[in-house]
């Protein structure tokens, strides 16, 4: 059973360890950007199972300071948003739709908020190197391609799901 919740400081070796875990498909990050980012974010989820996290979801918005070419291309074509930086998973974690829960918590929590309804979730996806299980993931969960960057060393897919589609599935 894996219980979703808040990130804590206490996290952070084992965060960090299936972040390490998901390269390339993510980018490598120390200590003090995880806190950065996690300082900066709307929200930053874990994934737990037996009291141990082994997935994490970091998910900014647009008014957050980020130096980061994707939230700056998201910035410049999309204005306001929220964005998912980053889902990682330990090996141990995937296939047991964990990211999935993480996706539904984030939602859950979005849609707590009026402000949020009118924007999209949006995140990016690694075309090179290629995540094909990645995009096959965003695609089972209703985001579509909004764009897309090639940055010479990384290619990435921008993808967006409304989080106002959430309040319609639920009837709201």
């Amino acid at each position: 059973m894996v219980d979703i919740r808040p990130f804590s400081r206490a996290d952070t070796d084992a965060v960090l360890a299936v972040n390490e875990a998901s390269l390339p498909a993510v980018n490598s990050i120390g200590a003090a950007e995880l806190h950065a980012l996690a300082d900066a974010s709307v929200m930053t989820l874990v994934a737990v199972e037996d009291e141990i996290p082994v997935g994490v979801l970091i998910c900014l918005d647009h008014t957050a300071t980020y130096d980061s070419r994707n939230f700056a291309w998201l910035k410049r074509e999309v204005g306001e948003f929220l964005y998912v930086d980053r889902i990682a998973l330990a090996p141990s974690a995937r296939g047991k739709s964990y990211g999935q829960k993480l996706y539904e918590a984030v939602l859950e929590r979005a849609v707590a908020d009026p402000r949020n309804a009118a924007l999209p979730l949006a995140c990016e996806v690694n075309t090179r190197p290629a995540n094909p299980g990645s995009l096959r993931f965003h695609s089972r969960l209703g985001f579509s391609e909004i764009g897309a960057a090639d940055h010479g060393d990384k290619a990435v897919v921008f993808l967006a799901r409304p989080v106002a589609a959430i309040l319609k599935e639920a009837g709201q």
